[in-house]
């Protein structure tokens, strides 16, 4: 929950930091924010430190290779089409629940229809114990 509450607060810095910068011209640009719930995004890869189990090609969901790819393809259609009626760029920040692990952040960030926005990512290991966490993408565009 500390974790959370940290992610929450590094959210409102980064908000009011976006607020206060200003171009020399006067001139406002619209930055995006945005939260998604990603629902159980793991990789097909046993950790045996979390309760994985379900989303393994041998567990209950047959989570495989492929479900995987399915869901980065997906998540990235979609995430890559949010608040561009606002600004070409789409979100400027975007906080995500329910991921596994850094590596699927990565992922994620790595898919065509996303990456050339070029997120970083701040990600904290939770003791949840079904591994579940909660991280948050930025455009570096925007933040110096």
């Amino acid at each position: 929950m500390k974790r959370i509450s940290v992610l929450s607060l590094l959210l409102v810095l980064i908000v009011f930091q976006a607020s206060a910068q200003q171009p020399d011209d006067k001139k406002y640009k619209v930055a995006c924010i945005g939260f998604y719930n990603i629902e159980n995004l793991f990789d097909t890869e046993d950790d045996p430190t979390i309760n994985d189990d379900e989303f393994l090609p041998t567990g209950t969901k047959q989570y495989t290779q492929e479900v995987y790819q399915d869901k980065l393809g997906n998540l990235s259609t979609v995430i890559s089409q949010i608040a561009t009626d606002d600004s070409p760029d789409g979100l400027a920040v975007l906080g995500v629940s329910e991921i596994e692990n850094r590596k699927v952040l990565e992922d994620l960030a790595a898919m065509p229809k996303i990456k050339a926005r070029n997120y970083q990512i701040v990600h904290y290991d939770s003791p949840d114990r079904r591994g579940i966490d909660v991280a948050l993408y930025y455009n570096p565009k925007y933040f110096k």
